[in-house]
Formats: structure tokens, sequence, C-alpha cells
């Protein structure tokens, strides 16, 4: 009976290993987990310099780590997150630890700035780093080692669960609040957090439009309730705490440079009628006294393939980043600091 069992139960495995490869178009890929942002931030630690990144997710998929390395001699320290606002973590870098590198901030408008705690609750990510047990540490080696390189169908969003929550058949019940769409996978990642967006995102029409579809519902939802009057409050609020941030890691011989990576379409047009940069990006870089790069000041940092509106398809990465590095370089040293860790 144990023998028949198990051999059903790999069989199972099985035919569900080959559908997700061949069906899904699936391959093996690190989690985002807890856990693996936590062996990344160790290196803060033990570094206690370089380049490191903190942001959302357009930092994420669109820095290519390698080529980066390739141009400055140093691989950066990966700690976007998706979905997420950065503040809290320029916070935190600024204040819980003695970091002197340059710091780049991705600023995503509607996330740095909004007054929602948290919109993917990615911020436990940090209470769990600060909470680690040497059980945690255990789980995410074995699991980082001996399963998730192997195993296509262990990503997250082809869980049993998740797969049975977005189908359509489920009825909607009164007085529900409005639920928006899960955001569905977008990339596979490294050990390294290299993000590089999953190639079925970019080849197959119908599951492009699933993730443009899932923007638009984010895009078209009423935001967040705020008393009239307070939001810009809230804003100057955002920008008094990073400029305090900011000073604090200069203080001690680092740099800070805010970054506003590409968008197009909707995105990008809702962008610019919400938040406009002469009242959101331009006042926080001024604000804060740090370096700003901003890709609608440069040609070269546009034009390129953003195939759902937000991020850079992977092929596209490289010669973003050699475009990206010698403006990051030119925008410290307009302030008169430039940098060994960007190869200056």
């Amino acid at each position: 009976m144990t023998a028949v069992t198990l051999a059903v139960l790999l069989g199972t495995i099985a035919a569900w290993e080959i559908y997700c490869r061949t069906a899904e178009w699936l391959r093996p890929s690190l989690r985002n987990s807890d856990g693996l942002w936590a062996i990344t931030r160790d290196r803060i630690d033990r570094e206690d310099g370089g380049v490191a990144i903190v942001g959302s997710s357009r930092v994420l998929f669109d820095i290519n780590l390698a080529t980066w390395r390739e141009l400055t001699g140093g691989l950066p320290i990966q700690l976007a997150l998706e979905g997420t606002n950065p503040a809290p973590f320029l916070t935190h870098l600024a204040q819980e630890t003695s970091f002197k590198g340059v710091l780049i901030v991705g600023v995503t408008e509607f996330l740095f700035f909004s007054p929602v705690p948290d919109v993917d609750d990615r911020y436990k990510t940090l209470v769990a780093f600060k909470q680690r047990t040497p059980t945690d540490r255990a789980s995410q080696w074995l699991s980082m080692n001996l399963f998730e390189p192997f195993a296509a169908f262990y990503d997250p969003d082809f869980a049993l669960f998740t797969i049975l929550r977005r189908q359509p058949w489920w009825p909607a019940r009164d007085g529900l609040r409005l639920q928006l769409p899960a955001v569905r996978k977008l990339a596979n990642m490294d050990r390294n957090r290299q993000f590089l967006m999953w190639d079925r995102v970019e080849r197959d029409p119908a599951f492009q439009k699933v993730a443009r579809d899932i923007w638009l519902a984010y895009l078209s939802a009423p935001p967040p309730p705020i008393a009239p009057g307070t939001f810009m409050q809230h804003v100057q609020g955002v920008i008094a705490q990073a400029q305090s941030d900011v000073a604090a890691i200069r203080a001690r011989g680092g740099e800070v440079v805010f970054l506003r990576s590409p968008s197009a379409g909707p995105f990008l047009e809702l962008e610019h009628a919400a938040f406009p940069r002469q009242q959101f990006f331009d006042p926080l870089v001024k604000g804060t006294g740090a370096a700003g790069v901003h890709f609608e000041d440069f040609a070269d940092l546009q034009g390129f393939e953003l195939p759902e509106w937000s991020h850079l398809a992977a092929g596209q990465t490289p010669a973003y980043t050699r475009a990206l590095v010698p403006h990051l370089r030119a925008a410290l040293a307009s302030r008169g600091t430039p940098r060994r860790e960007l190869g200056q």
C-alpha cells in the first residue's frame, strides 16, 4: 500500500510538473520570499558600502545586475520589493544600519507618496528579517537549494488554492468591498534577486492581455479615502522623513539617488495626471538635497519595450542599464560627489 501510494504521488507530481512546463510556460525560479530577501539584506551588514537598491517593482525588473557589475565592478544589493512603498526601507537603512555606500531609491509616485500603509503587505518582509529564527534560516536554505531550482510547479501563482481563487464561478456577495484581482506572475528570479520578465508576458498575447487588464483594474479603482486637503500635507511629511533619512546616510559618507524608472501607456497617463513631477518627484529631490534621475529627461532612457506598461522586457534590461549608469554617475558628480561604487 505504501509503495502504491508513493507511486501515485510521484506520478501525479510528475504529471503536474510536465503540464506546468508545457501548457503554462513555467520553468524553475526561486521564490521572492522573505527568507531570500533577508539573505540579501545581510550583505548590508557585511559589506557596509557598495550600491544598494530599494524601491518597488520597476527597479527590481529594470536594472540588470550582471550588466551593472560589468560596468562598475560591483554587484548591487537588490532590496526592492514589488508593490511596496520603499520609504520605510530607506528609513531602515538610514536609521538602523551603518550603510555608507550609494543607495538608489526607486520612486513610483503612487506607491512612494501613498497614504495607504502598504499595497502588497510586503512590509512584513522587514519584520520577518528582524525576527528570523534558526528554523527560518534552515527552511530557506533547504527550499532554495533542494527544491526551488528544480520544480517549476512550485511557483506561488500556480498553487492549488491560488488557482481556485481566480476562477470566475465564485458568486459576488452583497456588501463585499471592492476586490481587485491578484497580480499574476510577471517574472523569474535568481538568488541575487535578479528579476527578469517572464517570457510569457512578452510572447503570449492572451496572457499579456491578462496582465494589462489587471493593471487597468488597479488604475481605474477609486483612490484611497483621505480627508480633503490633507494629502499634500502627507506628501510634505513623506519628503520631510526622506530628508532626515538622506541626511543620516550622507553624514556617514554615503549618497542617495532617487530614480524614476520608465512607464508607458495608461500607467504613464495616470501618473502624469495624478502625480505631476513638479509636485512630487522634483520637490522630493530638491527637498532632500539628494541626486535625482528621471527617465523623461534623457532620450536614451526612453523608447524601451514595456509589454504591460510598467516593466521592461527582459531583453531590454542590459541596454537600459548601460544607459542608466552614466546618468547616475553624472547626477552624483554634479553634486561634487563622484563615487567609486559607480566606477567614477
